[in-house]
C-alpha cells in the first residue's frame, strides 16, 4: 500500500531522498542533526512511505514515556490517520495493534527483546535520542 504524506518545511525533509538511498544500501544508518530539524517526526514517515512496514512493523524508541506519547500524537496528527500509529509505554497502550508504526519506550523494547531476541515483528528499528543511552539499552 503506497502512502504519501505532506511534510513541513524542516531540514531533514530536504534530505529525504538521501536518507532513503542510504537506508536501501545499509542495514544501519546514523542520522545526526540539530534539535528541531525533524528527525524524530519525519523519518518514521519516510520509512512508512518507503514500504518498510510491508514486511514488519516500524519501531521507534524514545527514552522517556512522555516523549513517546507526544511524538506518537504528533505523527498521528501529521499523517491524518490515527490508525497508523501505536504507542506503548509501561502499563499503557494507545492505538491499534495493527498499526504499522509503533512508538515505545526503551523499556518496552527490552521486554519485547526478552520474548523475541530477534525482534522478528519489526522490519525497521529507530533508536531515537541515542545520545541519551542507558546501560539497559547498551
Amino acid at each position: 500500500m503506497e502512502r504519501r504524506f505532506e511534510y513541513p518545511d524542516l531540514p531533514v525533509v530536504r534530505r529525504r531522498d538521501d536518507f532513503l538511498a542510504l537506508l536501501e544500501r545499509n542495514p544501519v544508518v546514523v542520522v545526526r542533526g540539530e534539535t528541531g530539524s525533524g528527525k524524530t517526526t519525519q523519518i518514521p514517515k519516510f520509512c512508512l512511505e518507503a514500504g518498510l512496514a510491508e514486511v514488519g512493523k516500524i519501531a521507534v524508541t524514545q527514552p522517556r514515556r512522555i516523549a513517546a506519547l507526544t511524538v506518537a500524537d504528533r505523527i498521528r496528527q501529521e499523517c491524518g490517520d490515527p490508525d497508523l500509529v501505536q504507542c506503548r509505554i509501561r502499563l499503557r497502550t494507545e492505538g491499534p495493534d495493527e498499526a504499522p508504526l509503533r512508538l515505545m519506550t526503551e523499556g518496552v523494547l527490552l521486554q519485547e527483546f526478552r520474548r523475541d531476541p530477534r525482534l522478528r515483528r519489526y522490519s525497521c528499528l529507530m533508536l531515537d535520542e541515542a545520545h541519551e543511552r542507558t546501560i539497559d539499552m547498551d
